[in-house]
């Protein structure tokens, strides 16, 4: 059997249910369909990345520190700026005016990436990381695809999807309209590494023969959708029930893509995006949820900090206000005292005192106006 006709087979099994799942397709991803609301669909300024966890946006290395050859001290400056002035929007929106922004506090590159290089168009290990400042709240839970997951994926030929905030159409391209499309979704499925390279043996009229070869292809093709410029950095993803197993971002390897350019068109068996599975990055991504672990620690920390010098605060104020009302009481009850006793005072010099007699007997009588009792005269 020729390999293109083994690849043209291995197409067709899912090709009905693929149809059915894009019976209605509008512009997307170049193909696809409309995606907005997705929970996991992250869009930075000009790229895309898939929200991991609260805090952890999935992407690729080339979107932060370029396409093409790159030395350490430019790499280091790249990942430095969008440490200082990137960010992201929350997931799955379109329309991203007055939006609000997730300010990046970590970058983290796959230490074994490598852009393209000479006529090898492959970049191997396209993987990054963008740890967040603060949270945003995940809808649904994302584990890493696992080794055999992934040959479970291949064997069954389980649906892949992909959202994207990448270029839909031509028209877009002038002028670039990066960073204000709404997000749009492919759906295609997962190829072994030997259907990789059947399909670059096929079109050799497309690709370079001598291509470094990734892990597993994902088809392109105006039925299942294909990816453009703009969706570096969106990952590819199986959805079982609330959970989606994420197999790896867009950017490694594409080939005989329109990519939304005029008068462009696909391979003849389509298109092909070679990915990288991000479960080889597994020790990056654990450094990732250390990092965020111990910022959520020391947030506590402080906001426990925060929270303590409040109560003293308030404590001290309340002990404050009690002292100042206790003060103003006893002053009150001072002057009222004081105040008593001048009146009495004041009432006693007012007072007269005079003798009054009867016969042998005397009494004194003291007043404001004394009278003797009646029997006795004033003496």
């Amino acid at each position: 059997m020729k390999t293109g006709t083994r690849f043209r087979k291995f197409f067709s099994p899912i090709l009905v249910s693929l149809l059915i799942l894009n019976s209605s397709p509008s512009l997307a991803v170049e193909f696809g369909q409309d995606a907005t609301g997705d929970p996991n669909a992250i869009s930075t300024r000009y790229s895309s990345g898939f929200l991991y966890s609260e805090r952890i946006v999935l992407t690729a290395a080339h979107i932060i520190v370029g396409g093409g050859e790159t030395t350490l001290e430019e790499m280091k400056k790249q990942i430095a700026y969008w440490e200082q002035d990137q960010f992201v929007y929350a997931p799955g929106i379109g329309d991203r005016m007055n939006q609000k922004i997730y300010k990046i506090k970590k970058v983290l590159i796959a230490s074994t990436y490598r852009s393209r290089v000479g006529i090898d168009q492959t970049r191997i290990d396209d993987f990054a990381i963008l740890i967040l400042q603060e949270s945003i709240p995940m809808k649904n839970k994302v584990v890493i695809a696992s080794t055999d997951d992934i040959a479970s994926f291949i064997k069954d030929k389980t649906p892949v999807y992909m959202v994207g905030y990448g270029l839909q159409d031509p028209s877009q391209r002038t002028p670039p309209l990066y960073g204000t499309l709404s997000p749009r979704k492919m759906t295609s499925f997962l190829v072994s590494n030997e259907e990789l390279r059947n399909y670059y043996k096929n079109n050799s009229n497309k690709v370079q023969q001598n291509q470094t070869m990734l892990d597993y292809g994902i088809p392109n093709s105006a039925k299942f959708g294909s990816v453009c410029d703009g969706d570096s950095g969106a990952g590819f993803f199986v959805e079982k029930g609330e959970t989606r197993y994420y197999v790896g971002p867009v950017g490694g390897q594409q080939a005989g893509i329109p990519n939304c350019t005029s008068g462009a068109t696909f391979g003849s068996e389509g298109g092909m995006s070679g990915i990288t599975a991000s479960n080889k990055f597994l020790p990056l991504i654990k450094e990732a949820e250390l990092i965020v672990a111990e910022d959520k620690e020391k947030e506590s920390k402080k906001s426990e900090e925060v929270k303590i010098a409040a109560e003293l605060q308030a404590q001290q104020e309340s002990d404050a206000k009690a002292k100042h009302e206790a003060s103003v009481k006893a002053k009150a009850e001072e002057d009222a005292r004081l105040e008593a006793e001048a009146k009495a005072k004041a009432e006693a010099a007012k007072k007269k005192t005079i003798t009054c007699i009867k016969g042998k007997l005397s009494k004194k009588v003291t007043g404001m106006n004394p009278k003797c009792p009646k029997g006795y005269k004033r003496f």
